[in-house]
């Protein structure tokens, strides 16, 4: 079922409480809602003309990318400007989508990853893969920390569409409630679907992730996924936003069991702190330039949710898809 999102909704920040109940229990259950009418057209006009930019610059200047060679041939992994006016409060900063965000992750969540899903013609199928593990790997470590089993989701993926995604242009292929199957949480990291092919019959048949303009896919990445091919001429932009829960201390959003407590106490007391990719805490947020900072000033959540943002003079966003959420910083020289 595709939810949608009045224009009173949006002035008063907040769904119908019973329309926000059964988006959360499809999350729970199937693992995706779509809820339509959150993002402008202006927004979309905007930031469609760019993403285009980008991505033809991209294919213009390079073969295959890392991101092309891991994944498939014409999916993309590309930053999205973090300078205004590309930086858009109804994008970023907006209540309805953060609302759904608290309700699905409770208090404390925080946005820890910005950037794009491009779709190229003439681009290949991915392996079905899902993004995220379970942050709870069996039920009796689940039991040790007070969560059910199957465990919650602790990331919630907000997939934004500038225009139509249809089965044309290249709509993701899904595995509805996949994300509740916990025989995937007896595997090693890095084991492959395709390895288990039952399993995946069990669950079909596949759906497909479409999404009309202006609207968001609220999915729990552990649901099974895969790009599909673009038939169409155009090139096709989905753009990512990704949540995690407070309980996820990693800057990538991954729960780390057994911290040290003198680090846990830390990263209460500096928000910023995260557990970064070397074990130490650093800084694990967002960067933007600081022509965006009002966008995040101006418009404070409503729901509790942290930006995670920090702003400095000038990044690089078509560097690093992955790291910082999708952007570099320039150093001065």
């Amino acid at each position: 079922m595709i939810y949608e999102c009045t224009c009173i909704d949006l002035g008063r920040g907040e769904l119908d409480p019973e329309v926000l109940q059964q988006i959360r229990e499809d999350i729970e259950s199937r693992g995706y809602a779509v809820l339509t009418g959150l993002v402008s057209q202006e927004s979309q006009a905007l930031l469609m003309e760019s993403v285009l930019e980008d991505a033809l610059q991209v294919r213009a200047n390079s073969g295959m990318t890392p991101h092309e060679k891991h994944t498939g041939r014409g999916h993309l992994q590309l930053g999205l400007r973090r300078f205004a006016p590309y930086v858009r409060p109804d994008l970023l900063t907006n209540p309805i989508t953060e609302s759904i965000v608290a309700a699905v992750l409770g208090e404390g969540a925080w946005l820890g990853f910005y950037n794009g899903n491009v779709n190229m013609p003439g681009s290949t199928f991915q392996p079905l893969h899902f993004d995220r593990p379970f942050s709870w790997r069996s039920e009796e470590q689940a039991a040790k920390y007070g969560e059910s089993w199957p465990p919650r989701a602790t990331t919630l993926s907000c997939s934004v569409a500038f225009q139509d995604i249809t089965v044309a242009n290249g709509a993701t292929e899904i595995y509805p409630g996949t994300h509740r199957e916990t025989e995937v949480a007896k595997w090693p990291l890095g084991e492959r679907l395709s390895n288990h092919p039952e399993l995946v019959a069990s669950w079909g048949p596949p759906s497909r992730m479409e999404i009309p303009a202006g609207g968001i896919c609220f999915r729990d990445p552990r649901m099974w996924h895969r790009g599909m091919p673009n038939g169409s001429d155009g090139v096709r932009p989905m753009i990512a936003l990704t949540y995690h829960a407070a309980v996820g201390r990693h800057w990538r959003g991954a729960v780390v069991h057994d911290m040290a407590a003198e680090d846990i106490a830390r990263c209460h007391a500096d928000p910023v702190l995260r557990v970064m990719d070397d074990g130490k805490l650093g800084d694990g947020r967002l960067v933007f330039e600081n022509s965006a900072r009002s966008v995040f000033e101006d418009n404070p959540s409503q729901h509790g949710i942290s930006r995670n943002a920090r702003f400095v003079p000038k990044v690089d966003h078509t560097r690093d898809a992955h790291l910082l959420g999708g952007a570099r910083v320039i150093q001065e020289t």
